[in-house]
C-alpha cells in the first residue's frame, strides 16, 4: 500500500512541477503570440498551480478565480453575457460525488456555455476522470431543453430557467477543465447528440471511458488558448444572429 502511495503522491509531484516549468517557458514564449493571455490572466494560473507550497493535492478552488477572469476577459461585463457561478451537489447519477463548480455562461438569461472545474491530480485517477465527463455531460443535457423532463436540484440554476428551449443557440457547449487541461463538449438540440461520444463501458472488463488524452489541450498553451478563444468567437457571433 505503501508504495502505491508514494507513486501517487510522485506523479502528483511531477504534475506541479510540469506546471511550474510549463508557466516559466510561457512567461518567455508568449511574448511572441499576437493575442496571448494578458499577464494578470496566467500570473493567475500559475499561482493556482503552485498554491500550498509542498502540499501534494491543490484544491480546485484555487482555479475558481482565474478561469471566472479568464470567462469575464473573454465575454466583458458590459455585453448580454453574464458569468454565473454554480455549485451542484452530488446526486444518485454521479456515485455521490463532492460538489462540482461549474461557471454557467448565459445570453440574456439563456445558457450558452457551461465550464465545470476539477483540480489537476484529478486527470491522474480512473474514476475522477470518468466522473468529471458524466457530471458535464448530464449538465449540458440538463439545461439544453432537448427533453422537458429534468431533475431539481438544490442551489442549482437549472431551476432559473424555463423547462423547455433552455439554451439559446442550437449547440450548448460544455468544457470540463481538470487544473489548465481542457476537453471541449457539443450537444446539438435537434439530433440530441454529443460530441465527444461517449465510450460504453462493459460489465465484464475494465474499460477507460474517459481517457487522460480526452482533455487534449492546456489552456496556457498556445492550441488551448486558441481553440477557447475560437470558441468564444462562434458563440459571440452565433448570438448577435440572434438579435439580426
Amino acid at each position: 500500500m505503501a508504495g502505491i502511495a508514494d507513486r501517487i503522491a510522485h506523479l502528483l509531484v511531477g504534475e506541479r512541477r510540469r506546471g511550474e516549468l510549463l508557466y516559466q517557458k510561457r512567461n518567455v514564449d508568449t511574448r511572441l503570440i499576437q493575442n496571448h493571455w494578458s499577464s494578470k490572466i496566467t500570473r493567475a494560473f500559475a499561482t493556482a498551480t503552485i498554491e500550498g507550497g509542498a502540499n501534494i493535492t491543490i484544491h480546485e478552488k484555487e482555479y475558481y478565480g482565474p478561469y471566472n477572469k479568464l470567462l469575464y476577459s473573454l465575454f466583458p461585463v458590459d455585453t448580454d453575457f453574464d458569468v454565473s457561478p454554480n455549485y451542484l451537489p452530488p446526486n444518485d447519477d454521479d456515485g455521490g460525488a463532492d460538489f462540482t463548480m461549474s461557471f454557467e455562461l448565459t445570453f440574456r438569461q439563456r445558457p450558452v456555455l457551461i465550464l465545470e472545474v476539477k483540480p489537476p491530480q484529478h486527470l491522474l485517477f480512473h474514476l475522477k476522470r470518468e466522473t468529471a465527463d458524466t457530471h458535464i455531460r448530464c449538465h449540458l443535457i440538463d439545461l439544453s431543453g432537448a427533453w422537458c423532463c429534468y431533475r431539481s436540484r438544490p442551489r442549482d440554476l437549472t431551476t432559473n430557467f424555463l423547462l423547455s428551449g433552455l439554451a439559446a443557440l442550437p449547440v450548448l457547449y460544455g468544457i470540463s477543465a481538470i487544473g489548465t487541461r481542457l476537453c471541449f463538449y457539443e450537444f446539438e438540440k435537434g439530433p440530441r447528440r454529443m460530441t465527444p461520444q461517449r465510450i460504453p463501458s462493459d460489465h465484464q472488463s475494465v474499460v477507460d471511458v474517459a481517457p487522460r488524452e480526452q482533455w487534449n489541450c492546456d489552456i496556457l498553451e498556445s492550441d488551448g488558448e486558441q481553440r477557447l478563444r475560437a470558441l468564444a468567437t462562434q458563440i459571440t457571433e452565433a448570438c448577435e444572429r440572434l438579435q439580426a
